[in-house]
């Protein structure tokens, strides 16, 4: 009896120094699921360290065509996911190039996806539908999940940061050199959180964080106005109390 072909997803995950421990766990929860919901998948693990972002992607697709697989799953090492949806959600795009919804890291959060405007030059999406699915012109990679049939008809290097773009959005502009055609699209049904610090930002808690970053901003301003430096945590004051303490330890 003949067996069908089964599908073979490459998973990479880039790690510069060390993950963080809500992505540790998120993810390890993440990396069950795929086995347990999805048997008739093989999953290979990518996973170099201490790697450019753009080399880790550029070695992990070469994996994936060595290994003859169907998908390149990317999943960034500061990046939350729902492990029993996220995989599905991206698959049900039915796109060349598939992400779910992620906010950059830095105010006001926009999103991790691009639109060209009349003139052809894209522009960062600063707000995304609260569910479906929508076309876009370009996204990042922090969670993408892409068929690796494109990357066979694309030059190498497939990834490249420049001064003024991300190796992400280089990938989407030159697949669609390639390929008019090319599907890029983003799952708003798929959340992601993406960790700032300890916090993460994630589309719950979106708008509370810019009203902070407002709040906070405009305080810096009027200290400013009012001739107040902000010497941080460890400005004079503290360390003067710091070494006061010590001398009173001492004596």
């Amino acid at each position: 009896m003949k067996q069908e072909k089964r599908l073979r997803i490459i998973v990479g995950t880039n790690s510069l120094t060390e993950s963080q421990y809500p992505a540790y766990s998120n993810h390890c929860q993440f990396w069950f699921r795929l086995g347990r919901s999805y048997p008739h998948i093989d999953f290979i693990f990518s996973n170099p360290a201490r790697m450019s972002i753009d080399r880790m992607r550029n070695m992990t697709a070469k994996v994936a065509l060595e290994a003859n697989a169907d998908y390149l799953l990317f999943l960034d090492d500061d990046v939350l996911v729902n492990p029993n949806y996220g995989l599905q959600q991206l698959l049900d795009c039915k796109a060349d190039v598939a992400a779910g919804k992620v906010n950059v890291r830095s105010y006001p959060f926009d999103y991790m996806s691009f639109q060209k405007d009349k003139t052809g030059n894209l522009i960062i999406d600063k707000t995304l539908p609260k569910t479906g699915i929508v076309n876009k012109d370009a996204i990042g990679f922090s969670f993408a999940l892409l068929k690796t049939g494109l990357l066979k008809r694309i030059q190498e290097p497939y990834f490249i940061t420049g001064v003024n773009y991300t190796e992400d959005v280089y990938f989407c502009l030159k697949a669609r050199q390639v390929d008019p055609k090319c599907t890029i699209k983003v799952n708003c049904d798929c959340e992601c959180g993406h960790i700032l610090w300890p916090e993460v930002v994630h589309e719950s808690n979106r708008d509370e964080y810019k009203k902070y970053f407002e709040r906070i901003n405009k305080i810096t301003k009027q200290a400013s106005k009012q001739g107040i430096k902000n010497n941080g945590d460890r400005g004079l004051e503290y360390l003067t109390k710091v070494k006061k303490a010590a001398l009173n330890a001492q004596a």
